[in-house]
């Protein structure tokens, strides 16, 4: 498997967890994170915002076990993580801060470095009574589809041809399994369980095979939307290649604020799902092929939008200024052969709703 940029850093600073350079990217990072060593369970390093969300100081935190801070039941999720049988996992959790005092949070758990089993993973912490800011790393690209109980291909957004290479008939009729590497299925299934019995988002490292038959290493992220064994999924680059020692701090530093995106982005796959049940509900690629062209950015757009959501609102959810929301409209326009939002509602409308098939919005 190849290694990520920041990994050969991690890799060491897992060697030694007390070094000062761990301690000096998670401090710089400003993110609200703490830093676990999965043999132990033992804070290791912590973020000067997360001490504060925990009631203490990053000092007073390394070295108390995890459970100090945890007042809920576990989830199973951190020794999935410790044999390598996960990546990433995401639980509402309640925290107990060092006053006693508990407060509601969302944690998304992720492990560090690329051995398996990993030494560290990281835990972004977000009070959950913050609302979550959206947000994405822009300079790469990511993929989103949703999978019905059949494992059959319902929706994906654009990057499925701009970066796999397959074509719009060929997803139209595509089921996944196929298109994940033998060797990393049982990987995908172990996620899939975890999804299914706890109701929570899981990250997993996947091969998935382009057009042209070579494989791309991606992580992904899984997400169940109902009682069925669908589920949804985000797709995300693993890069290659290996970091300066003289920007070891700062590649870290960066991979935080990834995990960090992907905590802020939990909402985007899930909306596929909500697009089938929105005001104006929204049809499988099947039914209405053009979808496939949309860009997982513009499908967040039409899913605000199915919602009954208008340009301001759609705006403040996606952290986005009304004009690129409009350029955004203008290009899903554009994709659909419509003119206008009405034209947009129209089309939506009659797929999902053929003739004879009665209201889908009654």
């Amino acid at each position: 498997m190849p290694a990520e940029p920041f990994d050969d850093v991690l890799d060491e600073l897992a060697e030694d967890p007390e070094g000062g350079a761990l301690t000096e990217a998670i401090r710089r990072s400003g993110l609200p994170v703490a830093v676990i060593d999965l043999a132990t369970l033992l804070v290791v390093a912590v973020s000067d915002s997360a001490a504060a969300l925990l009631g203490g100081t990053p000092a007073q935190l390394r070295g108390l076990p995890v459970s100090r801070f945890v007042a809920d039941q576990p989830t199973g999720g951190v020794p999935l993580l410790a044999t390598g049988r996960l990546d990433g996992f995401e639980a509402p959790r309640r925290l107990r801060r060092l006053d006693g005092r508990e407060l509601p949070a969302y944690v998304w758990v992720h492990v560090l470095g690329s051995r398996r089993p990993a030494r560290l993973a990281a835990a972004v912490l977000l009070d959950a009574r913050l609302p979550i800011a959206a947000g994405t790393t822009e300079d790469e690209w990511r993929l989103i589809g949703l999978v019905d109980e059949n494992w059959h291909l319902e929706r994906i957004s654009e990057e499925a041809r701009t970066v796999l290479g397959w074509t719009t008939e060929q997803l139209a009729e595509a089921t996944v399994l196929p298109a994940i590497h033998p060797g990393d299925i049982p990987e995908l299934l172990t996620g899939m369980a975890h999804v299914q019995e706890t109701g929570r988002d899981v990250a997993v490292r996947l091969r998935v095979m382009r057009a042209d038959g070579a494989y791309l290493w991606t992580r992904a992220r899984l997400a169940s939307f109902d009682e069925t064994a669908g589920f949804l999924f985000t797709l995300r680059p693993m890069a290659a290649g290996l970091t300066p020692a003289a920007d070891r701090v700062g590649e870290l530093e960066r991979r935080l604020a990834r995990i960090a995106a992907e905590v802020r982005n939990a909402g985007l796959a899930a909306g596929l799902a909500h697009a089938s049940r929105g005001v104006v509900p929204v049809p499988p690629i099947d039914d209405l092929p053009g979808l496939a062209s949309l860009t997982a950015r513009e499908w967040e757009v039409l899913t605000d939008l199915a919602q009954g959501s208008r340009v301001a609102a759609i705006a403040r959810h996606l952290s986005l200024s009304e004009g690129t929301v409009r350029n955004h409209l203008s290009a899903i326009y554009r994709k659909l052969g419509v003119a206008s939002q009405a034209e947009l509602l129209h089309l939506l409308l009659d797929r999902a709703d053929p003739p004879g098939a009665g209201s889908l919005t009654s």
